[in-house]
């Protein structure tokens, strides 16, 4: 009996020392945020974060608290939650001492090493990007435009296939993905999925991603369940191997591949069929004496990475057109007017389209309404700390930035700004220009600035008026034209539209 007792005793003293181990540490992570409004959940504990993320409505969660908190709230016990541009664009400037925070770090899903997103030590990763970047700027842009025109053309023939089969009604949405992946895997390793031609989830990277993104999203909110993430132990038992027979480790096997191919010297391309891989192997790379696998590491993010930003923008853009007939016209006529005017060409050059005064409002205020990105992306005080909207804000505290309220701003876009209205960017002036810039920011900034952006936007000029020169589109499902959920990224299922052929563009 006084053993039992003795351990019980134990027990209620570890439990006590536990309990207040808990309160004090509580207290003093309370404390140095406590002049930050926002939830009282999210002033102890991550819960408030990984459950707005996890519900799959993070937008409206997340957008309503910043209306009730204001431009900076509360969103964790080391984190805040910002919309505000002019803070923005000083974390994002070139000469930035804000570095990366460890959500980043947390994001890796390759044992064998980080890419250059997972990096966080900032002279490491602007080293590594320094020699990422050429491959997508300069004298590569024409070699990025043509893969792009081809897969673009590639899109219209489906759609024009199936509706000479009859297959008027198809999930658009779906379509799009295929097509969204095919071109970046293209770009990235010269090596197409093949999805869009054949209709088919070849690798079954889509329905991981059905299945992943809304645990792994959300749990980066969390730091310990991300350290669990990227434990040696998790990526041994769950990470994609190169051995895998579906999914990302297919892929990371087909890219591995290819590698050693370009590093061994058996593969030869000419200029037209270069892609982004043989610019980084032959000019690059291998020049500068860096081994393979940090190749293989950079190149196998950019599928996930390019396939669900812009995708997202292009069918969200897409529904909202279907949903504003006004708009809908107004872009059909000035698309017929340029060809009929023999002012672009076929497939439309990027130059041609950004010609097109309206068109080029249609993408902005498409982008700002359809922001690929929720939120996320974090940068860490730095140590001095920093005063952010009149506040005093700590070292080490992690600022995410919630794209959602950024982009529907009443002070940046106007009353409307819950609005599609492609108008708000016509005319010119210092206020569109200002409008523009806070667009801009979705692309980052400085050491920030996303690699893929020159892609990105070559393909919002061009796609709507490739699409809308051949087709036209009509919702399948008015009443609930597709199912969507909203993490960091979006996850889109159902996007049922009607396609018919526009003979009238001539």
């Amino acid at each position: 009996m006084p053993g039992k007792l003795g351990w019980a005793k134990a027990a209620l003293s570890a439990t006590s020392l536990i309990f207040t181990w808990y309160i004090v540490s509580s207290v003093v992570v309370w404390y140095k945020l406590r002049h930050i409004p926002g939830p009282f959940l999210a002033s102890f504990t991550y819960i408030w974060g990984f459950w707005a993320s996890y519900t799959g409505r993070s937008n409206q969660i997340m957008g309503d608290a910043q209306k009730k908190y204001g431009r900076v709230m509360r969103v964790a016990p080391d984190g805040i939650l910002i919309s505000d541009p002019e803070t923005l664009l000083r974390i994002n400037s070139a000469r930035s001492n804000y570095p990366r925070g460890q959500w980043y770090a947390h994001a890796r899903f390759d044992p064998r090493g980080d890419s250059v997103i997972t990096m966080t030590d900032t002279p490491s990763h602007n080293k590594r990007k320094a020699k990422l970047a050429p491959a997508f700027s300069g004298k590569n842009v024409p070699i990025l435009e043509n893969k792009l025109d081809k897969w673009l053309t590639a899109l219209v023939q489906v759609i024009r296939d199936r509706i000479a089969k009859g297959e008027e009604t198809m999930e658009i949405g779906l379509l799009i993905h295929y097509f969204q992946v095919d071109l970046i895997s293209e770009v990235s390793m010269g090596q197409p999925w093949g999805n869009l031609k054949a209709n088919k989830d070849h690798f079954g990277y889509l329905e991981m991603n059905k299945a992943v993104i809304p645990s792994l999203q959300a749990g980066l909110y969390i730091p310990f369940v991300g350290k669990i993430f990227i434990s040696s132990l998790f990526l041994k038992l769950f990470a994609p191997r190169t051995t895998d027979t579906k999914g990302l480790g297919l892929f990371l096997w087909v890219l591995e591949d290819a590698v050693k191919r370009r590093f061994s010297g058996t593969t030869e391309k000419s200029r037209e069929e270069q892609d982004i891989l043989l610019k980084l192997t032959q000019d690059i790379w291998i020049e500068h004496g860096h081994p393979p696998r940090e190749c293989q590491l950079d190149l196998a993010i950019l599928v996930p990475a390019g396939a669900e930003t812009t995708v997202m923008m292009i069918r969200g853009t897409l529904l909202l057109l279907m949903s504003t007939p006004a708009v809908y016209w107004k872009l059909k006529q000035e698309i017929k007017n340029a060809i009929s005017d023999g002012r672009i060409s076929s497939p439309v050059t990027n130059e041609e389209a950004k010609s097109l005064e309206y068109t080029q409002a249609v993408v902005r205020e498409g982008f700002r309404f359809m922001m690929p990105i929720n939120y996320g992306f974090p940068k860490r005080v730095p140590g001095s700390g920093d005063t952010i909207c009149g506040l005093p804000i700590p070292g080490g505290i992690n600022v995410f930035v919630n794209y959602q309220s950024l982009m529907r701003s009443e002070e940046v876009f106007g009353k409307d700004a819950d609005i599609f209205r492609p108008e708000r960017f016509l005319g010119g002036g210092p206020h569109v220009a200002y409008m523009v810039k806070v667009l801009d920011f979705a692309f980052g900034g400085g050491h920030f600035t996303c690699l893929g952006k020159t892609l990105a936007i070559i393909e919002m000029n061009k796609v709507f008026i490739e699409l809308f020169r051949n087709f036209n589109f009509q919702t399948a499902n008015p009443e609930k034209p597709w199912r969507r959920e909203v993490y960091t990224t979006w996850l889109v299922h159902d996007f049922w539209a009607r396609v018919t052929e526009d003979e009238s563009m001539g």
